[in-house]
Protein backbone atom coordinates (compact mmCIF):
# COMPACT_ATOMS: atom_id res chain seq x y z
CA UNK A 1 0.00 0.00 0.00
CA UNK A 2 2.52 2.43 0.44
CA UNK A 3 4.65 2.02 -2.63
CA UNK A 4 1.29 2.61 -4.26
CA UNK A 5 0.79 5.66 -2.37
CA UNK A 6 4.47 6.85 -3.46
CA UNK A 7 3.70 6.10 -6.71
CA UNK A 8 0.48 8.16 -6.74
CA UNK A 9 2.05 10.89 -5.16
CA UNK A 10 5.09 10.72 -7.92
CA UNK A 11 2.35 10.84 -10.56
CA UNK A 12 0.88 13.91 -9.32
CA UNK A 13 3.87 15.61 -9.09
CA UNK A 14 4.09 16.34 -5.67
CA UNK A 15 7.16 15.07 -4.42
CA UNK A 16 9.03 18.48 -4.22
CA UNK A 17 5.81 19.67 -2.17
CA UNK A 18 6.07 16.52 0.01
CA UNK A 19 9.94 17.25 0.39
CA UNK A 20 9.54 20.49 1.32
CA UNK A 21 7.35 20.88 3.83
CA UNK A 22 7.51 19.53 7.26
CA UNK A 23 3.86 18.14 7.03
CA UNK A 24 1.85 17.66 4.02
CA UNK A 25 -1.88 15.80 3.99
CA UNK A 26 -2.99 14.84 0.54
CA UNK A 27 -6.27 13.88 0.58
CA UNK A 28 -10.26 13.38 -1.31
CA UNK A 29 -11.32 17.20 -2.57
CA UNK A 30 -13.44 17.76 0.44
CA UNK A 31 -13.44 14.74 2.26
CA UNK A 32 -14.06 15.33 6.16
CA UNK A 33 -10.91 13.32 7.22
CA UNK A 34 -8.66 15.83 5.86
CA UNK A 35 -10.23 18.30 7.86
CA UNK A 36 -10.23 15.72 11.13
CA UNK A 37 -6.44 15.05 10.89
CA UNK A 38 -5.78 19.07 9.91
CA UNK A 39 -7.68 20.09 13.39
CA UNK A 40 -5.40 17.29 15.23
CA UNK A 41 -2.00 18.76 14.16
CA UNK A 42 -3.57 22.66 14.20
CA UNK A 43 -4.21 21.60 18.13
CA UNK A 44 -0.29 20.89 18.46
CA UNK A 45 0.60 24.22 16.71
CA UNK A 46 2.07 22.02 13.93
CA UNK A 47 0.18 23.28 10.58
CA UNK A 48 0.33 21.12 7.52
CA UNK A 49 0.25 22.07 3.94
CA UNK A 50 -3.03 20.60 2.47
CA UNK A 51 -3.34 18.66 -1.29
CA UNK A 52 -6.59 18.14 -2.46
CA UNK A 53 -6.79 15.61 -5.50
CA UNK A 54 -9.56 14.87 -7.49
CA UNK A 55 -11.74 12.05 -7.79
CA UNK A 56 -10.28 10.88 -10.66
CA UNK A 57 -7.07 10.71 -9.16
CA UNK A 58 -8.93 8.59 -6.12
CA UNK A 59 -10.59 5.75 -8.54
CA UNK A 60 -7.32 5.42 -10.82
CA UNK A 61 -5.09 4.91 -7.86
CA UNK A 62 -8.08 2.47 -6.42
CA UNK A 63 -7.73 0.61 -9.78
CA UNK A 64 -4.43 0.46 -9.38
CA UNK A 65 -4.35 -0.80 -6.02
CA UNK A 66 -7.60 -3.67 -7.03
CA UNK A 67 -5.88 -4.42 -9.84
CA UNK A 68 -2.30 -5.46 -8.27
CA UNK A 69 -4.39 -7.30 -5.51
CA UNK A 70 -5.94 -9.43 -7.87
CA UNK A 71 -2.85 -10.05 -9.88
CA UNK A 72 -1.33 -11.29 -6.99
CA UNK A 73 -4.16 -13.97 -6.11
CA UNK A 74 -5.76 -11.80 -3.07
CA UNK A 75 -9.30 -12.24 -3.98
CA UNK A 76 -10.14 -10.83 -0.57
CA UNK A 77 -12.23 -7.77 0.17
CA UNK A 78 -11.03 -4.99 -2.47
CA UNK A 79 -10.47 -1.44 -0.85
CA UNK A 80 -10.18 1.84 -1.60
CA UNK A 81 -6.66 3.36 -1.75
CA UNK A 82 -4.78 5.34 1.68
CA UNK A 83 -6.46 8.97 1.83
CA UNK A 84 -5.87 11.13 3.39
CA UNK A 85 -1.92 10.15 3.49
CA UNK A 86 -0.35 12.10 5.56
CA UNK A 87 3.80 13.26 5.41
CA UNK A 88 5.60 14.44 7.89
CA UNK A 89 9.49 15.19 7.93
CA UNK A 90 8.88 14.22 4.05
CA UNK A 91 8.51 10.30 5.07
CA UNK A 92 5.06 8.79 4.57
CA UNK A 93 2.66 8.38 8.12
CA UNK A 94 -0.08 6.36 6.91
CA UNK A 95 -3.90 7.47 7.23
CA UNK A 96 -5.50 9.22 9.53
CA UNK A 97 -5.58 6.11 12.03
CA UNK A 98 -2.29 5.78 11.88
CA UNK A 99 -1.91 9.75 13.27
CA UNK A 100 -4.41 9.03 15.47
CA UNK A 101 -2.61 5.94 16.68
CA UNK A 102 1.11 7.34 16.75
CA UNK A 103 -0.61 10.27 18.57
CA UNK A 104 -2.22 8.21 21.16
CA UNK A 105 1.26 6.62 21.86
CA UNK A 106 3.01 9.68 22.13
CA UNK A 107 5.05 9.85 19.48
CA UNK A 108 3.65 12.35 17.27
CA UNK A 109 4.80 15.08 19.29
CA UNK A 110 8.42 13.91 19.16
CA UNK A 111 7.91 13.35 15.26
CA UNK A 112 6.92 16.40 14.76
CA UNK A 113 9.76 18.05 16.75
CA UNK A 114 12.20 16.22 14.79
CA UNK A 115 10.71 17.11 11.21
CA UNK A 116 10.68 20.79 12.49
CA UNK A 117 7.31 21.06 12.45
CA UNK A 118 6.90 22.24 15.90
CA UNK A 119 8.88 23.81 18.95
CA UNK A 120 7.15 23.15 22.15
Amino acid sequence: MEQLVMVAIKEEGLIPIVEGSMVVIVGRRGCHMNFVAQRLLERLKAYPTMYEVSEEFVARMTLMHNLGRTLRGDYKTLVAPLFPAIFIGGKLVGGLDQLIAIHVTGKLIPMLKEAGAIWL
